[in-house]
């Protein structure tokens, strides 16, 4: 007998979230659970990538302004280390235009300006999920 799962027995997608605002992380994760996907949430890029998070992480959003490693950093860190690196969403609340420049450069999926609209993260992670 063949048996067929049905999608609410697929495992949940695990979105890694790194920002350095206790606010502003706890409004993705939130955000995130609602959507119905896992979260595994840090206050910085260091930390998340010292506890092997990154691995496990379908997608990542990341700030890019944070003490320590920058989320520019992060990017850079995880195209060098990790053979099939998630889709890496960066998000700033900064106004230099170089940035977006910067983070296409070194490879992010998508970048959003704070204030955004939740349904714009959203879709670009459903963009994701469609493509997996």
């Amino acid at each position: 007998m063949k048996v067929i799962s049905s999608p609410l027995s697929l495992p949940k997608l695990v979105i890694g979230v790194v920002d350095d605002d206790p606010a502003m992380r706890a409004a993705l994760v939130d955000l995130l659970d609602s959507a119905g996907f896992a979260t595994c949430a840090f206050g910085s890029a260091d930390a998340f990538i010292m506890s092997g998070a990154a691995e496990r992480s379908d997608v990542i959003i990341t700030d890019i302004q944070m003490p320590g490693s920058s989320g520019l950093d992060l990017l850079q860190t995880l195209q060098a280390t990790i053979h099939l690196c998630p889709p890496v969403i960066v998000i700033t609340a900064l106004t230099d235009q170089g940035l977006e420049g910067q983070a296409i450069k070194r490879g992010c999926f998508a970048f959003l300006r704070k204030p955004f609209d939740p349904e714009t993260l959203l879709g670009h992670i459903n963009t994701v999920v469609t493509g997996l």
